[in-house]
């Protein structure tokens, strides 16, 4: 299912979505959240569990994500959330 809306800054075809799934971030799992479309609109996620390879570390987080420009290119922003004590 990709997202025909004409008025979002982001494309999904723009995403490197096989450098994303590298690191454990997958498409098909945005899509089925519902959290895809918040994404290619450039505004930030729900607060959602990710489980990162990062440099061979496994990095297990909540965060929400926000695509932003840089350049001509789409780039990812993961911003961890601290736990409620």
């Amino acid at each position: 299912m990709e997202t025909k809306n004409n008025n979002t800054p982001f494309k999904a075809e723009d995403v490197d979505w096989e450098e994303l799934s590298g690191i454990g971030i997958l498409k098909d799992e945005l899509e089925l959240t519902g959290e895809l479309e918040t994404l290619l609109s450039g505004e930030k996620t729900a607060v959602i569990p990710l489980s990162l390879v990062l440099l061979g570390v496994d990095v297990v987080m909540d965060a929400t994500l926000q695509l932003v420009r840089r350049g001509d290119s789409p780039l990812l922003e993961i911003t961890g959330v601290r736990p409620v004590a």
